[in-house]
């Protein structure tokens, strides 16, 4: 397994050495991910994008000496929409505008490339969309009615499992709600103690008690108070 800075960066120019030259015309190659962003550990894959004047988009993950790379290819068209349109006006999903924003150039640092990631830091710095009226209601919904699936059940193992998927849900919706980028399931515990200390310290308080009506009934009221509280309004869903 390689361990040390150099010793991975060694490991990955040995890799595109051999990759590459089947590939055409690639023009530049951007290290993303947990290895762009020193936090990679045992189990992590190589995040690679390759960008050139290609046809078509695709992925691959191939293995290589028994660690595996994880390949995104496309032109630069396509990443040039997705980071000024398509995830731009999503709610607070940025794959690929985080992989770029925070993306290390390995091969062919132009002035294109740079222009590239100069978007993405500019939409990750902004920050996701304000979530629609569709969208809290949305997240009201599906907690409340976990919330009393949860008070139906009586068998303890049946309250711990939804209380599961309470908690998961008021993690993502937090996320939503607060306009934070959407981060691995890995990283969100981290992620909720930097940004918000009273939820994760709520989470914790859940997951020592899991099955425990009081403090789970918390942590929804925390999520959901800012957006309207618990959903027992009527409403209906438009068609577009």
């Amino acid at each position: 397994m390689v361990q040390s800075d150099s010793n991975i960066m060694d490991f990955i120019n040995a890799f595109l050495q051999q990759d590459l030259p089947s590939r055409g015309n690639v023009e530049t190659v951007v290290l993303c991910g947990s290895y762009a962003l020193g936090k990679a550990t045992y189990h992590s894959d190589i995040d690679l994008c390759y960008i050139s004047e290609i046809s078509n988009f695709q992925r691959e993950s191939l293995i290589h000496l028994g660690r595996e790379f994880q390949l995104m290819i496309a032109p630069w068209s396509w990443y040039e929409h997705v980071v000024k349109e398509f995830e731009r006006n999503g709610t607070n999903i940025a794959t690929i505008t985080v992989m770029l924003a925070t993306g290390k150039c390995l091969i062919g640092n132009t002035e294109r490339w740079r222009n590239l990631q100069s978007s993405a830091l500019s939409s990750y710095h902004d920050g996701p969309n304000h979530p629609s009226t569709e969208e809290i209601r949305k997240i009201r919904v599906q907690i409340t009615d976990l919330w009393e699936d949860f008070c139906d059940k009586e068998e303890y193992r049946e309250r711990q499992w939804i209380s599961l998927e309470i908690l998961r849900k008021c993690v993502e919706a937090q996320f939503i709600i607060r306009k934070w980028w959407i981060v691995k399931t890995k990283y969100q515990v981290d992620e909720l103690r930097v940004r918000d200390a009273s939820m994760a310290n709520l989470l914790d308080d859940c997951l020592e008690s899991l099955g425990s009506k009081e403090v789970l009934e918390a942590i929804c009221s925390y999520v959901l108070g800012p957006v309207g509280g618990w959903m027992k309004d009527s409403w209906k869903t438009q068609e577009n």
